[in-house]
């Protein structure tokens, strides 16, 4: 009905929102990490001072090595305590937020006066604090952030030392350039791994929040649909998810992989079930990177809208082949769990598919 129409709506607009503040949690961890930039330089001029460039063997090296790598763990561990500080507290307001934000969206469109339940404390601060997303608790992530960083300069360190860098050498190795606003050392990688975990986890506690409100109130919600974004980088598996309708509680959520943009929405009962004396009204839009389009339309009835070349580029080529001549929709290139096929997994899977487009052997 109409109202979930609305209800798409105003959730795909909030994810934007999301977004934005996965980057504002960002630009805060980003800046405490810049802090320990120079800090870092010193050390490393400081303990390399008066060791010979190839000289990593000798007992001089080994020890100024042992103090340097001793330096950088007690200045990491002091940084990623307070991202730690910054990580619980954004987590724990997003959670209650978005549980708020996910009754006021099902009060504002239901066109009757609903009682609309909200999680507790308890279960939100679960959801931060004790439920995984890719295999580890946030402040895990946080802790393998922290020794990622640490491990990734001390490797930057030896191998300048064993290929015979200067200090001058080895600084720009592990901090970078100016010329190229620092994002050629390894200090770089350590800032990309940081928004990898920011931004699944911003989706992870947000759907988590979502999911518990939808259970508390499954009187009025029958299902929850997968939404995913209408365009060329989304990946295999929200391809094949996008539309997918699952009861509460059960079937996969967003976050399905690093960087997910995907989310849930909402599908309510009918007016009838709710109550209410109105016929079902048809259905409406949706965004895409195309303009509006049907609300009902999914990712494969939106990939089917596009050139051959788009299917290819997003598909390659002979699965896009596949799709348009050999009768595969987007959720058969991958299989329950999400794994997209190989093409030898899907000729063994999909012979008759092959056949018919033309690639069998």
């Amino acid at each position: 009905m109409a109202v979930n129409d609305d209800i798409m709506d105003a959730q795909v607009s909030h994810a934007v929102g999301l977004q934005r503040l996965g980057t504002s949690i960002l630009r805060k961890i980003l800046a405490l990490l810049n802090r320990t930039d120079a800090d870092l330089e010193d050390q490393i001029r400081q303990r390399l001072a008066g060791v010979e460039p190839g000289s990593i063997e000798t007992e001089f090296t080994t020890e100024r090595l042992r103090l340097l790598l001793e330096g950088i763990r007690r200045t990491n561990a002091a940084v990623y305590d307070q991202i730690q500080v910054v990580l619980l507290q954004e987590a724990l307001g997003l959670a209650e937020y978005e549980a708020e934000h996910q009754a006021s969206i099902i009060t504002e469109h239901v066109p009757v006066r609903l009682d609309v339940a909200l999680p507790t404390t308890e279960q939100l601060h679960a959801i931060v604090q004790k439920r995984p997303f890719q295999g580890r608790l946030l402040r895990e992530w946080g802790k393998s952030l922290e020794d990622g960083r640490t491990q990734k300069v001390h490797d930057a360190v030896r191998i300048g030392m064993v290929e015979g860098e200067t200090v001058d050498h080895i600084v720009r190795r592990v901090r970078g350039t100016k010329a190229m606003e620092f994002k050629d050392g390894v200090l770089e990688i350590s800032r990309r791994d940081a928004e990898a975990v920011v931004r699944t986890a911003v989706a992870h506690i947000a759907n988590g929040a979502s999911e518990a409100t939808y259970e508390r109130n499954a009187d009025i919600i029958k299902g929850v649909r997968w939404v995913s974004v209408l365009d060329s980088r989304t990946t295999a598996v929200c391809r094949a998810r996008d539309g997918k309708v699952y009861e509460p509680g059960k079937g996969p959520r967003p976050p399905a992989h690093w960087n997910c943009r995907s989310t849930t929405t909402p599908v309510t009962k009918s007016f009838r079930d709710l109550g209410i004396d109105l016929d079902e009204v048809p259905a409406g839009t949706r965004a895409s990177m195309d303009g509006q389009v049907p609300a009902d339309l999914t990712y494969g009835g939106w990939l089917a809208r596009q050139s051959a070349a788009v299917q290819d580029d997003i598909l390659g080529a002979t699965k896009g082949k596949l799709f348009r001549d050999g009768g595969l929709t987007v959720d058969r290139f991958v299989d329950r769990a999400g794994r997209e096929y190989t093409l030898d997994e899907l000729q063994r899977r999909e012979r008759g598919a092959f056949r018919k487009a033309g690639l069998a052997a």
